[in-house]
């Protein structure tokens, strides 16, 4: 089922997000792995002085053509998939379209003094991509896009905050929260982001 979308700019934390809220096995993992435990171990892997493999391989299986994306429809597995705006409005035209929409559609909110910080972090962490010329694309759209629930990334960088905001979400989205594990990720995250800035 389509339980929530995230939409946030590149260098914002979805990928963070995507992968608290995935840990529980009744969602579509970002990867292959049966138990919670694995999900973990496979998902705490921030690496400052090499982000792209943190990244790579962490995918849904319609988004690496390993599958479709329809049989997620009716599945009673949660997906909770993880997109930029541009991504997020060529799925409303192309994916969902029809009558089965997203439950929840959750927008990492940005202050006009939080553009250089992403834009600066998207393109240390994933310098294979050209994150600064996108951000200005992708932002041009966001405000566009009417969410049900929100989290400011302001928040993201305070650790309290943070994991207060996704135990919130994972209520909201019926998901099981593993405090201990979401402030693991939270720690290594956040301190391989810092060196970065």
């Amino acid at each position: 089922m389509l339980t929530a979308c995230i939409v946030y700019v590149q260098g914002s934390a979805g990928n963070l997000i995507a992968r608290c809220l995935t840990l529980d096995t009744s969602t579509v993992g970002y990867v292959n792995a049966d138990t919670t435990q694995k999900r973990f171990e496979l998902y705490n892997n921030w690496d400052s002085t090499n982000w792209i493999k943190s990244e790579t391989g962490l995918e849904i299986d319609f988004v690496t053509g390993a599958g479709d994306f329809y049989p997620h429809e009716d599945s009673k597995q949660k997906l909770i998939y993880r997109c930029h705006p541009l991504q997020y409005i060529a799925g409303c035209e192309n994916c969902w379209n029809g009558d089965v929409q997203w439950k929840d559609i959750i927008k990492v909110n940005l202050q006009s003094d939080d553009i250089e910080t992403i834009t600066n972090l998207a393109s240390k962490k994933r310098a294979d991509l050209k994150h600064a010329k996108q951000i200005s694309k992708e932002l041009e759209v966001f405000d566009e896009i009417i969410s049900t629930q929100s989290i400011d990334f302001k928040s993201i960088l305070s650790q309290s905050q943070f994991l207060e905001q996704i135990e919130k979400l994972a209520s909201v989205l019926d998901v099981e929260y593993y405090p201990i594990y979401v402030k693991q990720m939270y720690e290594l995250w956040h301190k391989e982001t810092m060196v970065l800035l």
